[in-house]
């Protein structure tokens, strides 16, 4: 009784409250004051960890009201009329949320007018729910929920637009085929562990009914989803069903074999699915496609892939309008010489393609470049083909040589990651790297890992550089900094590095300074600490001396308290 009579005491002395927040209260009713109508500007109110609490306060009367937040209030079974009130309620209420209420089991009040964002979360006792209708709600957000409450809000929420559900209960194909018959206006739907599901669409479905507005499905790890639509033929002809759909990502779902692309796909992505084996696209291919991911699909077959640069009769490609394609963990795929006809690709990122051994080498268009871990790769120049390149990277491809006399830098590159190549940098002769050049990033490892000091591959840095990375360089000692334009400067791996140090006259520019695991640096380079505006040593203080002098009272604390971001976790 004491808590109640404190609170009571707490209430403000005038009506232009805005926000009120109450958390951890341990009475077991609110005082009067809270909820009172009286209060005609309070717009945020919140109540969390009130434990013992059995009812909610009557926050319906309050007049301004947008935002109400209930959390962990396990004490509430049901909610109605003493949240509500009398007479009008809720009138200008739009986000609503309900959290990590474990014994709630009952929900039914009058409309919510103007409600437009609902979330409940973790309330999985919830299951009887007899709302009027919700008028105004696009947002729907269910998460650790009982399969009926979705039922029923879809049923007297028929405005939604975005609908996002996370680990609901019962929710099989029987209960999903009666919720799906609602959810005519939702654009944006997202599904995660809903592991009861097999087809999201059943092959009788009336196209003309269901998820006509969708323009957006995400769906992660359903684990027993086998397919998008209940029947998908090998020689997939177009489909009238989802034909508004513009974003399809699958993730994550172990028994999903196949992905059948609806019509009118602009982004695809697939990653996750172990047992993923063909990825296929209506016939005449997927003209709208702009963007494509297939990442740690291990078992689809090239052989059951069409490409984008499968040529129809008219000589054209099949996708003609991708840009972005991004390949990632696919052993099987042995090339991808037929991007060649992807007259607007921009964005080609390849990695962990064991496999892959061919590369298309007329990508006019193209200008970023990311080749990662392709170890049967053989490419010995980039030609003149890729002249309006601005990134690169090309990293542990044993076969590929970056110096032969036919190697062309593109003329315009800003951003280059290279090494762990076929000759390493020690054998390198002198590169006429683009002046264009502004971030550069060198990957040591193998024969690269017995340089021991920047002298042995100070000539390929270029002097218009504002960034540099050196990174995996085992033997590397020491370093000087000779670069008058550099501004960041980053050590990554580098076991053996002891000294890092300057020319006086490029001491200006240098704002970035970072060290991450770097185990032998215990000193610091003081004529570069004065210009610095982060200060990165990660990973890399053996016994803490380091840290220890870099903190107040420390030996550097004098060199580096002026310095804005400094970490030394």
């Amino acid at each position: 009784m004491l808590k109640k009579e404190v609170l009571n005491e707490l209430k403000p002395c005038h009506d232009k409250l805005l926000k009120l927040k109450l958390m951890s209260y341990g009475g077991s009713e609110f005082p009067k004051w809270v909820g009172d109508p009286s209060f005609l500007h309070l717009k945020h109110v919140s109540i969390s960890g009130c434990k013992r609490c059995t009812l909610i306060p009557p926050l319906g009367q309050l007049p301004s009201l947008k935002e109400l937040f209930i959390r962990g209030l396990n004490a509430v079974e049901a909610v109605g009329s003493e949240l509500f009130g009398t007479g009008r309620t809720f009138p200008s209420l739009e986000t609503l949320s309900f959290s990590d209420m474990s014994g709630w089991k009952k929900w039914s009040g009058a409309v919510f007018p103007r409600l437009q964002k609902l979330e409940i979360t973790r309330c999985p006792n919830l299951v009887e729910v007899t709302l009027e209708a919700l008028p105004s709600l696009n947002d729907l957000e269910l998460y650790k929920c009982d399969s009926g409450v979705l039922r029923r809000l879809v049923e007297v929420a028929s405005a939604v637009t975005k609908l996002d559900i996370k680990e609901i209960s019962g929710l099989n194909d029987v209960m999903w085929r009666g919720v799906i018959e609602f959810l005519g206006a939702v654009e944006d739907l997202e599904i995660w562990w809903c592991n009861e599901i097999r087809y999201l669409v059943k092959s009788d479905a009336d196209a003309t009914k269901i998820l006509v507005k969708l323009r957006k499905l995400v769906v992660w790890h359903c684990d027993n989803l086998v397919s998008i639509g209940e029947k998908e033929e090998e020689d997939n002809c177009r489909s009238n069903l989802l034909t508004s759909l513009r974003t399809l990502d699958v993730s994550r779902c172990k028994n999903m074999e196949r992905c059948s692309c609806p019509d009118g796909v602009e982004e695809l992505t697939v990653s996750g699915c172990s047992s993923m084996t063909v990825i296929s696209f209506p016939k005449g291919g997927q003209e709208k496609l702009r963007s494509l991911r297939i990442w740690h699909c291990r078992n689809v077959l090239e052989k059951e892939w069409e490409w984008g640069g499968k040529k129809m009769n008219n000589n054209r490609s099949s996708m003609p309008m991708l840009e972005y394609v991004s390949i990632l963990d696919w052993p099987n795929l042995k090339s991808i010489i037929e991007l060649n006809c992807l007259v607007h690709l921009t964005e080609l990122s390849i990695e962990d393609c064991e496999s892959l051994e061919s590369f298309p080498n007329t990508l006019k268009s193209l200008k970023k470049l990311k080749i990662r871990n392709c170890p049967k790769l053989e490419v010995s120049f980039l030609g003149d083909n890729l002249t309006w390149l601005k990134e690169l990277t090309i990293v542990n491809c044993p076969r590929m040589d970056a110096c032969l006399p036919g190697w062309v830098w593109p003329p315009d590159l800003q951003f280059l990651v290279i090494g762990k190549l076929k000759k390493p940098f020690s054998e390198w002769g002198p590169q006429s790297f683009p002046t264009s050049l502004v971030e550069l990033s060198l990957y040591g490892g193998g024969e690269d890992g017995v340089i021991i000091s920047s002298s042995e591959f100070s000539h390929l840095l270029p002097s218009s550089l504002t960034s540099l990375s050196i990174c995996d360089f085992e033997k590397l000692e020491s370093f000087l900094v000779g670069l008058q334009h550099l501004q960041r400067l980053t050590f990554y791996k580098c076991p053996n590095l002891k000294k890092v140090s300057s020319h006086p006259q490029h001491l200006t520019s240098l704002h970035h300074l970072h060290f991450l695991d770097c185990p032998k640096m215990t000193d610091l380079p003081e004529l570069l600490l004065p210009s610095l505006l982060s200060l990165y040593i990660l990973g890399n203080c053996p016994g803490g001396v380091l840290k220890e002098r870099c903190s107040k009272g420390g030996r550097y604390w004098p060199l580096i308290s002026h310095i804005p971001c400094i970490d030394t976790e």
